[in-house]
């Protein structure tokens, strides 16, 4: 199970929950399993979040798939990645439903249960909580994964949290690889060259020309022409066209095939007043 933790102990569980481990309110949660620590048959990834302020530990493609989705929503305003469960309950759950519960391979400890993304909808007075556990579809078909998920399934609806299996055959991918696309072009604070205020600058040039744009071309040829007018180095305006789309300034629908080359008049910019609703979460 794990990479870098070879002998699971009662000792070794109770350090880290000592450590932190599974605890910690937004920015400053940390996960109970990292990258280092998880055997993974898919990729593994630390993927810093400006969203979240944080970077998450993301342990296989459909997790970092289902991530990208999460943190494109507007209304989602925190996501914890490899959740511990309450391990006392989880035992009491698993013997109620005369299932054996899982132990660390080679081990007689009970294994701390984790679930994938626990996802908070809304600001934190009405706030509403979602679990969510990402599977390859034949992972779903082992018996084991099959009676830990019944588990998980159990444990939440105790909680009144919905629980969602997503399964890695069944997510949208045209609508991934664009959001994949369009984070691409995410201003970080750490860039030189150009620097954060001059990129910005430009975005707000862009959003302008955008607003009262009557052009009929493609983005991409927009974006090239941009470059032209501006004296900007090639993919310069397609850059901050990603961002803009990344930040729901430049509003479209992110399942279109294609998208850098789908007409202008399939893109809007959005109002003030629609950019404070997604600024709060509404």
């Amino acid at each position: 199970m794990a990479r870098g933790i070879r002998n699971w102990t009662e000792k070794l569980i109770a350090q880290r929950i000592r450590e932190g481990y599974g605890e910690g309110e937004g920015a400053a949660y940390k996960p109970w399993i990292r990258t280092a620590d998880f055997s993974s048959l898919g990729r593994t990834t630390r993927m810093y979040s400006a969203k979240f302020a944080r970077t998450l530990e993301l342990v296989s493609d459909v997790e970092i798939r289902t991530f990208l989705m999460l943190e494109w929503a507007n209304d989602i305003t925190q996501v914890y990645e490899q959740l511990p469960l309450e391990r006392e309950q989880i035992l009491q759950i698993a013997a109620a439903l005369g299932i054996r519960h899982p132990c660390y391979p080679g081990t007689t400890v009970p294994a701390v249960m984790t679930v994938d993304f626990l996802a908070v909808h809304g600001n934190l007075v009405d706030a509403k909580l979602q679990a969510f556990d990402c599977k390859r579809l034949e992972d779903a078909k082992d018996p084991t994964t099959r009676e830990k998920l019944q588990i998980t399934r159990a444990y939440f609806a105790g909680r009144d949290i919905a629980h969602r299996l997503v399964f890695s055959s069944k997510l949208p991918m045209q609508k991934v690889e664009n959001i994949e696309w369009a984070r691409g072009g995410v201003i970080k604070q750490d860039e030189i060259n150009p620097t954060p205020s001059y990129l910005r600058e430009k975005a707000a040039s862009t959003t302008h020309e955008l607003a009262h744009s009557t052009c009929t071309a493609a983005l991409n040829e927009y974006c090239r022409t941009f470059d032209e007018r501006h004296g900007l180095r090639s993919g310069f305006g397609m850059r901050l066209a990603r961002h803009l789309i990344w930040e729901h300034t430049l509003v479209c629908d992110i399942d279109t095939p294609r998208l850098e080359s789908a007409p202008l008049s399939s893109f809007r910019v959005a109002q003030s007043g629609e950019l404070l609703l997604q600024a709060s979460g509404a």
